[in-house]
């Protein structure tokens, strides 16, 4: 079952605002320890903001999926939504999969810049999935 936020426009909106903020922050800080030189703190850095991704947005996305949850009351109330939801889901793959990436190219080949470009990527799929997601079920 959904919990109330994730029902109520202002505050689901909250949530994905608050994540969005955090994400790009991390993102500068990651992006300033990369200037800095500092291949210790680049490594922890890129470390928090994959346990960010995972633990913050990733469960967020979960609880949306789960049955019971957002997109299957939302669905069920209104079918007309199937496709838009389907389009939700593969938006949480796709950050899944960017997520994975920067995990993969961490523990093969170690930091690059490739990977603030995977952090820039998370954002952008992010805010628009949110906008999407605040725009088609929660409007």
């Amino acid at each position: 079952m959904t919990g109330p936020s994730l029902k109520q426009l202002h505050a689901h909106k909250q949530i994905h605002d608050t994540g969005l903020g955090l994400a790009i922050e991390m993102t500068d800080d990651l992006i300033v320890k990369f200037r800095e030189g500092d291949e210790k703190e680049i490594v922890t850095q890129v470390v928090e903001i994959v346990e960010f991704w995972e633990s913050r947005v990733l469960s967020h996305a979960e609880a949306e999926e789960e049955a019971g949850g957002l997109y299957a009351e939302m669905e069920a109330k209104s079918p007309e939504l199937h496709d838009k939801v389907q389009m939700l889901k593969r938006d949480h793959d796709l950050l899944k999969q960017v997520v994975t990436k920067i995990k993969m190219q961490m523990e093969n080949e170690g930091f690059s810049t490739q990977i603030i470009d995977y952090c820039r990527t998370l954002i952008i799929l992010n805010e628009m999935h949110s906008r999407d997601e605040e725009k088609f079920l929660l409007a």
